[in-house]
């Protein structure tokens, strides 16, 4: 299990007990209907199989003085790279969060994953998606519709691409895993720091 850190904020993995804080805060209408595949209004169970990547997935907590706000993550597509993913809870909208967690993400795509790029989309109606987008440095390539499971019907988005090359990614990529268990137990039996 991967945890990053930026300036401000935790990325973890997200844990059964962000259920009903993740529940209320990404299913708020306003967060969910920016979204493709969160579901408005969100229920605990609905909530609860959100939280379990999938295949391919890497998802993360955005978590603030020890208060789950957001979730940020990608998918690996067939091509190799990655489509990202994010959504914030609204009372932390406009401090510049979401940029910091998902320049953290794609940093560490590229630098721990090795991926070739990642695309991402943002409905039209959401231009805080597009300068969180644009200020790491992605780039429009089209436009389409995508299925947006709150609104029930398809939006219209626009898609964007992100090279390594273009990455605004300048801070450094601090990644801290967790030993297996077995590595614990054995440094204490030898009186090391576990």
């Amino acid at each position: 299990m991967v945890t990053l850190t930026t300036e401000r904020l935790l990325l973890r993995p997200f844990r059964r007990n962000d259920v009903t804080v993740f529940a209320h805060l990404a299913g708020d209408w306003a967060v969910a209907s920016m979204t493709s595949d969160i579901p408005h209004p969100l229920s605990e169970h609905q909530a609860m199989a959100w939280l379990r990547p999938g295949r391919g997935e890497v998802r993360f907590a955005i978590e603030l003085d020890g208060e789950l706000i957001g979730g940020a993550g990608f998918y690996r597509r067939r091509s190799g790279a990655a489509e990202l993913g994010f959504w914030l809870g609204r009372p932390w909208w406009g401090c510049g969060y979401a940029t910091e967690a998902t320049r953290t993400v794609v940093r560490y795509g590229f630098e721990a994953r090795r991926l070739p790029g990642f695309t991402s989309s943002h409905f039209v109606d959401n231009q805080a998606s597009e300068a969180v987008l644009r200020k790491l440095g992605f780039e429009p390539v089209g436009r389409g519709t995508i299925a947006c499971v709150a609104r029930g019907c398809d939006v219209e988005a626009v898609t964007y691409w992100l090279p390594p090359r273009r990455a605004a990614v300048s801070q450094p990529l601090e990644i801290a895993t967790r030993a297996p268990r077995w590595r614990a137990w054995l440094n204490r039996l030898a009186g090391r720091p576990a």
